[in-house]
């Protein structure tokens, strides 16, 4: 399941109301050995606290935080090669381990932060993926822990 590409993965978390959400997917991508995490569209306790927590969690592991007003600013901003907008698999036809073959460059690897996730006007601007073997719909802290673990399975070297 795991192969080497010359890939930079981007976590995005998009439309965020939730302050918890916003910390628990920073210790998560920070966690898992991800560099850059990137908040877009936070509002309420999300933009009030949750950034504010983020900022200083990665400010503490020397690590970069970015919180921008809009997905389409994350994009603008870091210029991705390829945009994977993860999703429940009833409504992803694309499992990931499929998504990322061939796919080399600065990836966004974008999750909704907030029910009903990501809007089909989002959903236009890059494909929608599901991880391998997550049948169901597992919220959105747990979509990005499994997401962006497998992400650093499949593209660790030797895999």
């Amino acid at each position: 399941m795991r192969r080497a590409v010359a890939m930079e993965v981007l976590p995005v978390l998009h439309n965020v109301y939730s302050q918890q959400r916003v910390v628990e997917a920073a210790r998560i991508a920070y966690g898992l050995g991800y560099r850059v995490f990137i908040v877009t569209k936070a509002s309420g306790s999300a933009a009030q606290a949750g950034v504010p927590e983020a900022q200083k969690l990665a400010l503490k592991l020397g690590r970069t935080f970015a919180c921008l007003p809009d997905l389409q600013d994350a994009v603008e901003v870091f210029a991705p090669s390829a945009i994977l907008m993860f999703l429940p698999r009833k409504y992803a036809q694309v499992p990931l381990s499929e998504a990322v073959k061939g796919v080399s460059g600065r990836v966004l690897a974008v999750f909704g932060g907030a029910d009903p996730g990501l809007t089909k006007r989002e959903l236009e601007l890059g494909t929608a993926v599901y991880p391998d073997g997550v049948e169901e719909d597992v919220g959105s802290t747990g979509m990005v822990a499994i997401a962006l673990y497998m992400l650093k399975r499949l593209l660790q070297p030797g895999g």
